[in-house]
């Protein structure tokens, strides 16, 4: 298992893939905090609870990054790769959330 986590951090094709991913996902979240509709009538109340998910997730995945980190070699790659992809998949919670809570109010 730990081999093949290695092998996923050093490929330099997902470290190019996150970070297309993530200027995707940052534009997309920009866009949505200034659209109309992520508000509702008590102002950014939508904004605010999926910051809040995204916050519990973003403290999840560094910890357990940093677990799994103890058993892989570091170099450049591996670390940028573990910060991007951390970086992605915050934006992506907080993007759904959002799209979530809009659906719910």
């Amino acid at each position: 298992m730990i081999e093949i986590l290695n092998e996923i951090a050093n490929s330099t094709t997902l470290f190019i893939v996150g970070a297309w991913f993530g200027l995707v996902i940052t534009i997309v979240l920009i866009i949505l905090f200034f659209v109309k509709s992520s508000r509702d009538e008590r102002g950014r109340s939508i904004i605010g609870k999926a910051s809040i998910i995204s916050t519990i997730v973003f403290i999840v995945l560094v910890n357990f990054v940093c677990k799994i980190l103890d058993n892989i070699e570091i170099n450049y790659v591996t670390m940028g790769f573990c910060f991007q992809w951390i970086y992605d998949i915050v934006l992506a919670v907080e993007v759904i959330a959002i799209l979530i809570y809009k659906r719910i109010e």
